[in-house]
């Protein structure tokens, strides 16, 4: 598996205009301040809101950190007024509006949801907005230009995965009590993304590409499902699920 992994590159190819519609991150994000809200008033737990606040500021300095060095290219985003007049974000708060939906939006939606997956009001609300989600996905134009093309398997993801995933793995041994609560917020990160992830496949939205490396020679192999299930399942489970349950580690467990 080590060889074949050097000897092979994976990537996931983002299509369409993606990052580019500011009012669908305001909703996802008004509706993760809310479901933090609801949490404090009924409870009086902050938790949500630990979560959500830690992993905003680090995906957007993430996401900061790959404008500035050119890594990835950040389109502009627009907002749509209600007479459908769109005006442009300023950059950096684009860069926050991505930041929150990429880490505050998953991270709380996983404990939230993952706290209450027996209550059953909260069991509807929580398939009401996957079925938004996949609403949402099935509105959107299909556009084949390509907008990302990232490679999942390089020498410095891998490291980065290994360490997290290891971080995670001695935080859990440590703190098995937190166990039930970790594997619930894993279970609603892998089961909403994994829709997400599909619909987006299906829909053309997001692609696969295997480049096998022979000395010299680059081929390019035929997309095949087998690559692609494994590429997309590494990438929800792994860089999803299992990195963002670091944000539990660092903002819940050590508070």
């Amino acid at each position: 598996m080590i060889l074949t992994m050097i000897y092979q590159q994976f990537y996931i190819i983002r299509k369409g205009d993606f990052a580019t519609d500011a009012n669908k991150k305001i909703y996802y994000s008004l509706f993760t301040i809310c479901l933090s809200l609801e949490e404090y008033i009924n409870t009086g737990s902050t938790d949500c809101f630990r979560i959500m606040i830690g992993s905003t500021m680090i995906w957007t300095l993430i996401e900061t950190i790959l404008y500035i060095t050119n890594t990835r290219v950040i389109k502009p985003m627009y907002i749509t007024g209600p007479l459908k007049n769109k005006f442009l974000v300023p950059k950096y708060i684009a860069l926050f509006l991505q930041g929150f939906q990429e880490g505050g939006v998953v991270t709380t939606f996983g404990l939230y949801f993952g706290d209450r997956l027996t209550r059953i009001r909260y069991f509807i609300l929580f398939h009401l907005f996957i079925t938004y989600i996949i609403i949402n996905m099935n509105s959107k134009q299909n556009i084949s230009n390509i907008a990302s093309k990232r490679q999942i398997n390089t020498v410095g993801s891998l490291l980065t995965m290994s360490s997290i995933s290891m971080y995670n793995l001695i935080t859990l041994h440590q703190h098995p009590e937190h166990f039930h609560r970790q594997f619930n917020m894993f279970f609603v990160m892998t089961y909403v993304c994994s829709i997400w992830t599909y619909i987006a496949y299906i829909k053309g939205f997001r692609t696969t590409e295997t480049v096998l490396i022979h000395g010299d020679e680059i081929i390019v192999k035929p997309e095949n499902n087998i690559d692609t299930f494994f590429i997309l399942g590494y990438d929800v489970i792994f860089e999803i699920s299992i990195a963002y349950i670091t944000f539990y580690n660092l903002f819940i467990l050590h508070y």
